[in-house]
């Protein structure tokens, strides 16, 4: 699969290596954001300014895909995983706005844990897309990262349950409920966008 590409061909690759390296980095600025309280606001301006970075890499893929003829795989599926990775990206600057809205000040039950989940997610989709011509490998990064997604929903119903179990202050019940909920979806996002790569590599092997 892709083993004969043009330059041109080529450059999407490149885009989409840059397009989840920087998912990567907002995902490690994510960890960091959840290891301390009060959360940094600096850090979060961070994953603001990369989330605006992924937006322009989209966009460049975008104006090449009308631009050009020849393209690597379907443009229909070269469009799709630009948005589904964009879609992790603006998660994870949701999430953190969330945050600085909300003024959350306490430490979060299993949140460290779930960031982690999300971080090790982006590392497996990373290291499946520099490698789509490895079926093997492509295969066992997308499978990491659903078994990786079955890890959270576990962490996230058990953290719930507890939630619930403990509602002492009902606007801080919610505030932290919202960011669970936006960090669990982060996870499902991931999930999807791991799909797709699998199904990309299907259809062109």
């Amino acid at each position: 699969m892709f083993k004969f590409l043009t330059p041109k061909e080529e450059k999407y690759f490149l885009y989409f290596n840059d397009l989840i390296s920087n998912v990567v980095t907002m995902a490690e600025l994510n960890k960091t954001l959840f290891s301390s309280i009060p959360y940094n606001t600096e850090v979060i301006h961070q994953i603001k300014s990369l989330e605006k970075r992924c937006d322009e890499i989209s966009t460049k893929i975008i104006n090449k895909l009308n631009k050009t003829f020849i393209t690597p795989f379907d443009r229909e599926d070269i469009l799709a995983l630009t948005k589904k990775i964009e879609g992790v990206a603006d998660s994870l600057k949701s999430l953190a706005l969330r945050l600085e809205i909300s003024n959350l000040s306490v430490e979060l039950e299993s949140s460290l844990k779930l960031s982690d989940v999300i971080l090790l997610q982006v590392k497996e989709l990373q290291s499946a897309i520099t490698k789509l011509k490895d079926r093997k490998e492509v295969e066992n990064h997308c499978k990491a990262v659903k078994d990786l997604e079955s890890e959270a929903d576990i962490i996230y119903q058990e953290t719930l349950r507890n939630l619930f179990a403990n509602v002492n202050d009902a606007m801080l019940f919610i505030k932290k409920k919202d960011v669970l909920d936006m960090m669990e979806k982060c996870t499902d996002k991931n999930q999807v966008v791991a799909n797709l790569i699998l199904t990309i590599f299907i259809k062109n092997r």
